[in-house]
């Protein structure tokens, strides 16, 4: 009888050993239901993706600015009269000088023609000055036409243009007197000591005009003239005539660019001016009925904008 309950008693712990295995294989980290996630053991290795290396970037060089090269003026001297006051106006390439213009002494013109017609007066010989002594034919050339310069005639009052055609023609048939370019009135610049056969024209000390020699191709798309100053305009009355006249006197300067070979920079030669102008009243303008303009010492620098 004991033996039988020996046997009982066996069996009974084998079942129980047999269940704790299975209860072990099925949940090692404890029970597992249907609503649960299995969750990784706090021994387990979780494979990581590698993050990706930077790539080195390379900076790219600044942009070097463009050589000063003697074919052609810079980049700069672009678009109408650079330099100019910023009072000055614009409108398209047209501009407008009488916003900048300061008059004085104009106490007794004031009274004769009226403060309106004094500052136009004053405006109109600071555009002579700007818009026709200081032009682009200051660059030298081989030869002039008389036309060349018919754009001087609609400031000119009409007893003026009788007297000026003379003095065209006197230019034409000799632009290398520097009595007759005088008498014009203008700014005429002739590349004195260019030596025959130069691939450039002379400015002057040791500098040359942009382009190839005796032409205007190295100002292609470029302002001849830059930096316009001026001082106030002296405004007073001459009495000489049957009609009053308004008289204005100025110094003014501008510079034209140029190129200096030895230091392979952009440089610039300003020419100064002392005019006087007679102007009178025709129409609904002042026109120039005579001058007197004379050139001060030319001066060399390196190109800057003012």
């Amino acid at each position: 009888m004991r033996s039988k309950w020996i046997t009982v008693l066996a069996g009974l712990i084998a079942t129980v050993v047999l269940v704790s295995v299975v209860i072990g294989l099925t949940s090692p980290d404890g029970s597992v239901t249907d609503g649960d996630t299995a969750k990784p053991s706090a021994t387990a290795t979780t494979a990581t993706t590698p993050s990706p290396t930077p790539t080195a970037t390379t900076p790219s060089p600044p942009a070097k600015p463009a050589r000063p090269t003697a074919a052609r003026a810079p980049a700069s001297v672009r678009g109408p009269w650079p330099g100019r006051p910023d009072s000055v106006t614009l409108d398209g390439d047209r501009v407008d000088w009488c916003p900048a213009v300061r008059t004085t002494g104009a106490t007794e013109a004031v009274e004769v023609f009226g403060k309106a017609a004094v500052d136009d007066a004053a405006c109109a010989a600071v555009r002579f000055i700007f818009g026709k002594r200081y032009s682009r034919l200051a660059i030298p050339r081989d030869s002039y036409d008389a036309q060349d310069l018919d754009f001087v005639l609609p400031a000119l009052a009409s007893s003026t243009t009788a007297a000026f055609r003379p003095r065209v023609d006197a230019f034409v048939a000799d632009p290398d007197s520097l009595d007759v370019r005088e008498e014009l009135g203008l700014v005429v610049l002739r590349g004195d000591g260019t030596l025959a056969g130069a691939t450039r024209t002379s400015a002057g000390s040791g500098r040359v005009f942009y382009g190839t020699a005796y032409s205007a191709d190295g100002y292609r798309d470029r302002a001849v003239w830059i930096n316009p100053r001026w001082s106030k305009v002296a405004i007073s009355v001459d009495r000489s005539k049957a009609e009053p006249r308004i008289v204005a006197v100025l110094d003014a300067a501008a510079a034209v660019p140029v190129f200096n070979p030895a230091e392979r920079r952009d440089d610039m030669l300003t020419v100064p001016t002392h005019a006087m102008f007679f102007l009178r009243k025709e129409g609904s303008s002042w026109k120039v009925g005579g001058w007197r303009i004379t050139s001060g010492t030319y001066d060399y620098a390196r190109l800057t904008l003012r």
